[in-house]
């Protein structure tokens, strides 16, 4: 059966979450604050007439109109370039992906999805949790709703989320919340990482916090540009030099198996216990102990002086050998 389909530009993040715009061929595209326009974004950080989408029969190319706060492609900050699909486009606060979106020759295209329409009660889980976050130290600096970016993880991991705030400079707290309940914030400046913190517990050393959440894979952000924090120990590293770490720690825990416990794991300790301390070593045995004080993931790798890795190996090993099970 025939085939076809049409360029979608579909908003994954910022205020027009969910919303869909389809794109026809031979069509020149002004996106921008200005009522008269095609595709009107109303907020602050968008210009009147902010940047221009051409199509032809098989090229799309994107050029930034002089804006005053610019157009990112990939988080890139472009004059002109040419599309293709995959792509994401920041525009204000609005995070756009370029989709091919594919239907049957001999059907009607579906209608896209009204922008109007589009804001996903997934931000607000996010919202409630960097105000929670926010009672644990994070500061506001009287910023409005235009200084927030918000979405989901499933639609844009946070490594390529990250990529795009460091290469765009963003500055605020992007705060994170997991379906299993934790909170996070990273907090950037100027597009350089200086601190992080987990559920409140500004004790654990940053480094430890930012890699702990590039290791999660579902959820929802929030960039708020206001939102900065003082750490007694911060750091002042680029996004990317913080990313290579990071994806070696993913491919390390990736490595350990598919039995790794979620960040939010509680652990039962059965009695009497079955399986012989003694053919435990030195390390695991700390572990065990940590887990008969606290029985939680969370805990265990807060008070371990082990690296994280490490410490996660012996876990899973008390767990595969019935010292100790996920709840």
């Amino acid at each position: 059966m025939a085939r076809k389909g049409r360029y979608i530009l579909k908003f994954i993040s910022g205020k027009y979450q969910g919303g869909e715009f389809a794109l026809e061929m031979n069509q020149e595209l002004i996106i921008g604050r200005s009522s008269e326009l095609e595709m009107v974004l109303i907020e602050d950080m968008v210009s009147r007439h902010h940047a221009k989408i051409t199509t032809t029969n098989d090229e799309i190319f994107i050029e930034d109109l002089g804006s005053t706060n610019g157009t990112f492609v990939n988080g890139e900050k472009i004059t002109k370039c040419k599309l293709k699909e995959g792509d994401r486009i920041l525009i204000g606060t609005s995070i756009i992906k370029l989709v091919l979106e594919e239907f049957d020759a001999n059907q009607p295209p579906p209608p896209p999805q009204k922008m109007s329409d589009s804001v996903l009660p997934a931000a607000n889980l996010t919202s409630m949790g960097a105000r929670r976050v926010a009672q644990g130290g994070h500061t506001s600096h009287g910023g409005t709703q235009s200084g927030v970016l918000s979405g989901m993880l499933d639609q844009l991991p946070l490594p390529d989320l990250l990529q795009l705030f460091g290469s765009s400079r963003k500055t605020g707290g992007l705060f994170i919340t997991t379906p299993g309940g934790s909170e996070g914030c990273i907090y950037l400046r100027e597009g350089r990482v200086y601190g992080a913190v987990i559920n409140g517990n500004f004790d654990v050393p940053v480094e430890k916090s930012f890699y702990r959440m590039m290791c999660w894979s579902a959820g929802n952000f929030l960039l708020d540009t206001t939102a900065s924090h003082e750490f007694a120990n911060p750091i002042n590293e680029t996004v990317e030099s913080m990313l290579m770490e990071s994806m070696r720690i993913i491919d390390e825990t990736h490595a350990i198996g598919e039995d790794v416990p979620a960040y939010e794991a509680i652990f039962r300790i059965d009695l009497p216990l079955v399986p012989k301390l003694r053919d435990l070593s030195p390390e695991q045995l700390d572990i065990f102990q940590l887990a008969l004080a606290e029985p939680s993931m969370e805990s265990i790798l807060n008070h371990s002086e082990m690296d994280d890795i490490e410490t996660t190996k012996a876990v899973v090993h008390l767990l595969r050998n019935h010292y100790m099970a996920v709840v």
